[in-house]
């Protein structure tokens, strides 16, 4: 009798995982919403996090850089 039982169990739990490996993640199907950023997008974004942190920074030219108070949204 334990013995049906555990095949019972076996053959539910292998079912089951077969299911779960032949259906596709519900995020597959997603497009991302926004391109992804390009390399020096991101080495400008941490440049400006570096020169004025928790502020704007506005680049006047290549070395000068004017730090700005962000408005609370």
């Amino acid at each position: 009798m334990t013995k049906a039982l555990y095949a019972i169990a076996l053959a539910i739990l292998s079912v089951t995982l077969l299911l779960l490996w032949v259906t596709p993640p519900a995020q597959a199907d997603e497009e991302p919403a926004e391109p992804p950023a390009p390399a020096g997008a991101i080495r400008m974004a941490a440049r400006d996090a570096f020169a004025c942190p928790g502020m704007h920074a506005e680049w006047l030219d290549k070395k000068t850089v004017q730090c700005l108070k962000q408005k609370p949204e």
